[in-house]
């Protein structure tokens, strides 16, 4: 008769302890709980007791000096650091119409016209918040989407819808998306000509300003990288899969990495690394002009890496593989 003998429950809670540390290892605890709120001015996400960004609904009083045509909707500020560092400048003194995580269109045409929503001064073109869409509370993600409109002169040439997505993560970096769709509001194409700039756009805290274009100054110790190894003379009109910038923020580091999905259109997009200003933009119109026809939405998705932590070339590029992945497994 074959005997079969009872396993030693100590081994089996030491296995146990064990195979828990290591999944541990591999996996790190996720953050605390997610919260989406809203007021009638923003749209706020916090990870515990710590905000993640906001979303600007109702236009911002401009600062002393700054001109009232600088107002604006419909765009991410503050986007916070996990150390509670903002690292998105909004109204900077030297672009004022650069807001913090922003899209605008450039050099554009519209049934005629000349638009830029970028360069607000030339006043062709203004971006508005128009609505909240929907809101959604999950565990391991919130999102909410929201409306603007690309408006000339009265008319409305461009609807957009955003989507923001915020996931849960370990405390040590935030992760969120952003996805936006663009469609005509008329049944009038919108071009956009050649050009060297204009698109998805983040600009950084004063702090990483220079004062002069010089190569080798370093404000904060700021920099920028692209995941092909270039800095922001040579990465300038590159088309990298991503891009980082960070330096020091109040003699601590924090870093943002921005992704460009692999399906968008032209990708991977060439960006524009300005030389002096801590701002860069994903841009498409330095390759030709395109044009927005109706009927035919303008599709473009964005991932962002936030850490209290200098740029890490190695980990950005794991986490570039993860989203890469999943846009491929999602065909």
């Amino acid at each position: 008769m074959i005997q079969h003998k009872t396993p030693n429950r100590r081994w089996m809670r030491v296995a146990f302890y064990s195979l828990a540390l290591l999944c541990l290892m591999a996996f790190p605890a996720l953050g605390a709980d997610l919260k989406l709120t809203q007021t009638k001015d923003i749209i706020r996400v916090t990870l515990g007791k710590k905000p993640v960004l906001e979303y600007v609904k109702t236009e911002r009083p401009v600062p002393e000096g700054v001109a009232p045509v600088y107002r604006r909707s419909g765009y991410i500020h503050p986007v916070f650091s996990p150390s509670g560092q903002e690292v998105t400048g909004d109204f900077p003194a030297d672009h004022a119409h650069q807001h913090a995580l922003f899209f605008a269109w450039t050099k554009s045409k519209f049934d005629g016209k000349n638009t830029d929503f970028w360069n607000q001064a030339r006043q062709m073109g203004t971006i508005e918040h128009r609505k909240v869409l929907g809101m959604k509370q999950g565990t391991d993600r919130v999102s909410f989407s929201v409306e603007h409109a690309f408006v000339v002169g009265g008319t409305d040439a461009l609807h957009e819808t955003w989507t923001v997505t915020v996931h849960r993560t370990p405390e040590d970096h935030f992760l969120f998306d952003l996805k936006s769709v663009q469609h005509c509001a008329t049944d009038k194409p919108f071009v956009l000509e050649k050009y060297h700039y204009g698109g998805m756009a983040f600009r950084g805290r004063a702090e990483w300003l220079k004062e002069k274009d010089d190569p080798g100054a370093a404000p904060a110790g700021f920099r920028f990288l692209t995941s092909e190894g270039k800095g922001r003379l040579e990465g300038n009109h590159t088309r990298p899969n991503w891009v980082a910038l960070g330096g020091k923020l109040d003699d601590q580091d924090a870093s943002v990495a921005i992704f460009g999905h692999p399906g968008n259109f032209r990708a991977p997009q060439p960006v524009r690394l300005h030389p002096a200003k801590p701002y860069f933009c994903f841009a498409p119109a330095v390759v030709d002009r395109f044009t927005i026809k109706p009927g035919a939405p303008y599709v473009s998705q964005y991932r962002f890496l936030v850490k209290a932590g200098a740029i890490d070339a190695k980990e950005i590029n794991a986490h570039w593989r993860r989203y890469a992945n999943g846009a491929k497994n999602a065909k």
